[in-house]
């Protein structure tokens, strides 16, 4: 049974659960997705990403169940106690590699953005160093201080959505006609397309233990992902409408194509302010993966000091951030960590949600043995 040990002044209110969840799934895949999905379902796109969507809240269910039948509350303890400390051990460095790549897919791609649309020219090492110093000052604040970057992440970057209904007024609506005209197999490839859109979520198998009353506010986490679905929605359609299908699969980043439409008497390039305030959206997500990440390694190895695990982390962010600039590896490492992570919520959690519920059933079936006996 769950029995969290952290400390309560280390804890966040539950309503900031929502900020947490929707904060480490919006980051790059937001600028990019819709050339992606595109080569199932075409215009259905849209079906297939509300599909997924959906899906995410029961696999919350099922994240849920495996946290109450951990004796710590997280995903670690659940390792241990399930597959014994050796196998456990290794089963959490997987997923401590797991975060570390998800975080770095994020600043790498962040910086190539900042390369191509704005500071053509200045080396990559400036803005890993920047990132990378920035990174360490957040998670070495602590749960709280990334809770509230979270939580800022989705306040101050809301005016952004404002700039929707300026390119409405190019909507094309014939751009996503005739609806529902693709198979299953168009569709299930829209959706494995569409998966990389909503990672980050799983993280709440680590931090959980650090929400007050979870158990009892999980509403807030189901609050997060429907937030998640609505404004990814939202992207799709703007997106459909405003470019032809043609169009849409020859750009790499199509909402910055977007919005390069805007334009203001005193503000002609508004990518620019676009770009900027989305460094606010980006934090939560690598904040709370190398979080992640470093509190795995500090729970399986308990000799290892926190501090010196994340400044080994973030000098191997700096180091691969600026020496990397082969768009191969690039894609390799964005495949990589989309195929990992579409495993690891899709068939990973399922596993592990089964073993938690087999793990119950014996459980409740020896208490009600042993309950039985001393009457």
């Amino acid at each position: 049974m769950m029995q969290s040990k952290v400390k309560e002044s280390a804890m966040v209110s539950p309503y900031l659960l929502f900020f947490l969840i929707h904060g480490s799934q919006t980051g790059i895949g937001v600028l990019r997705f819709q050339s992606t999905i595109i080569k199932g379902a075409e215009q259905d796109a849209w079906v297939s990403v509300l599909g997924v969507g959906l899906s995410l809240h029961i696999l919350f269910l099922m994240i849920l169940h495996i946290i109450r039948n951990s004796s710590q509350g997280d995903i670690i303890s659940f390792h241990t106690d399930t597959f014994g400390k050796i196998i456990g051990s290794i089963l959490n460095i997987i997923l401590s590699l797991y975060f570390l790549s998800s975080g770095l897919i994020v600043v790498h791609s962040y910086i190539e953005i900042l390369q191509i649309w704005v500071f053509d020219g200045i080396p990559s090492w400036e803005f890993s160093l920047v990132i990378c110093v920035l990174l360490y000052y957040i998670v070495s604040g602590g749960f709280r201080l990334i809770t509230g970057i979270a939580f800022w992440g989705l306040i101050i970057p809301s005016f952004l959505w404002f700039s929707i209904f300026y390119i409405m007024r190019f909507a094309n609506l014939t751009f996503i006609m005739p609806f529902f005209n693709h198979g299953l197999k168009d569709y299930l490839l829209s959706a494995k397309e569409s998966g990389f859109n909503y990672l980050g979520f799983e993280s709440v198998l680590v931090y959980f233990p650090f929400i007050k009353n979870g158990m009892k506010e999980s509403k807030w986490g189901q609050f997060g992902l429907l937030y998640t679905t609505i404004i990814t929605l939202l992207i799709v359609f703007v997106s459909f409408t405003f470019f032809s299908q043609g169009k849409m699969a020859h750009l790499s980043w199509p909402t910055l194509s977007m919005i390069k439409v805007i334009q203001f008497p005193f503000l002609e390039r508004f990518e620019f302010i676009f770009l900027f305030t989305w460094l606010l959206v980006i934090f939560p997500v690598i904040s709370i993966n190398v979080w992640s990440s470093v509190r795995i390694f500090k729970k399986t190895f308990r000799r290892l000091k926190p501090t010196f695990v994340l400044i080994f982390i973030l000098f191997g962010y700096y180091l691969f951030n600026s020496n990397v600039v082969d768009t191969v590896q690039e894609q390799r490492l964005n495949t990589l960590v989309s195929t990992s992570g579409i495993i690891f919520i899709y068939l990973y959690i399922p596993f592990l949600f089964i073993i938690s519920f087999i793990k119950s059933k014996i459980g409740n079936r020896k208490t009600s043995e042993v309950a039985e006996t001393e009457m």
